[in-house]
């Protein structure tokens, strides 16, 4: 029996983009092929409703779906948080993890409280909560109160699998761009994983904000 959800999920189908999308993710749920615009604009629409959908996880779009109307709720913050908690070791693909913290806005308002549950995502040994921490910290964290921390947290990261480094580079790649000197000079005078300093150089250096001149010199690192 399908359920109402799963119905309304699958009727917004499309087949061709089912197919791009199984080339880019790496997902164990069946992929029903949904866009993003698409899927937020059914997200609002559950959220308006007086009550929860019952979510099964079954299709990766319901995946990706109960982790946006998780964050998007309007409950107390700290409810908010018990749940994406709970709801993380379900992700299993960049593309989950990747696109429903975006809509995790109240962490704009609520930096300091939700760090230390950063640092908790930072500390595991699954792939993806890791890799969550690290892209939360891209999204939220980029600012100068906390950039000793994120050069800190580049360093010493002990990444657990592909999806966590590629976001290490990630990170390091938009502190060049929104840090360029101070990260160069961090850069010529630290450490890192070899993986991260390749890719996040690289990463930079396909961004329209540095300069010609910037990505000449991060050619010559």
């Amino acid at each position: 029996m399908i359920s109402d959800l799963h119905s309304g999920l699958l009727a917004l189908q499309d087949e061709k983009y089912r197919d791009f999308s199984l080339k880019l993710l790496n997902t164990s749920y069946p992929v029903i092929g949904i866009r993003m615009p698409v899927l937020r604009a059914f997200a609002k629409e559950l959220l308006k409703q007086e009550t929860s959908p019952e979510f099964e996880d079954v299709y990766y779009e319901e995946v990706l779906l109960h982790g946006i109307y998780i964050v998007s709720r309007k409950v107390p913050f700290e409810d908010k948080v018990k749940e994406a908690e709970a709801f993380l070791p379900k992700i299993d693909s960049w593309g989950i993890c990747d696109s429903f913290i975006p809509s995790f806005k109240d962490i704009k308002k609520h930096k300091e409280e939700y760090y230390p549950y950063v640092l908790k995502y930072l500390a595991s040994d699954k792939e993806f909560i890791q890799r969550f921490g690290l892209v939360v910290l891209l999204d939220y964290y980029i600012e100068d109160k906390y950039l000793d921390e994120l050069y800190r947290i580049i360093k010493e990261e002990r990444y657990n699998g592909y999806y966590s480094l590629m976001a290490g580079a990630w990170l390091l790649s938009y502190l060049f761009m929104f840090y360029f000197d101070r990260t160069v000079e961090y850069i010529e005078n630290t450490e890192l994983n070899d993986f991260v300093r390749k890719k996040g150089i690289r990463k930079a250096l396909d961004s329209y904000r540095l300069s010609d001149e910037q990505k000449l010199l991060l050619r010559s690192l």
